[in-house]
């Protein structure tokens, strides 16, 4: 499987997993509830996926300007 970990504000890689055994199941996703899945994960088909969590740039402007948070996107 191919995992690559974005950013959902400024869509930077941060991060590319790739593995024939490797599964989401074992990077403990299956911990987070459904509605967090659909948040986080885009499946490209059953061998490749999206997972979007923040880069550091995007949360260091985050901690700087809080009202950054009732944005759903606030780098364009």
């Amino acid at each position: 499987m191919l995992i690559h970990y974005r950013c959902k504000h400024c869509y930077t890689t941060i991060a590319e997993l790739s593995h024939d055994r490797l599964n989401l199941e074992q990077l403990g996703f299956n911990q987070l509830t459904d509605e967090e899945k659909r948040e986080m994960i885009y499946y490209h088909h059953p061998n490749e996926a999206d997972v979007f969590v923040i880069c550091e740039s995007c949360e260091s402007a985050l901690y700087h300007y809080p009202n950054y948070r009732e944005l759903e996107f606030f780098i364009h």
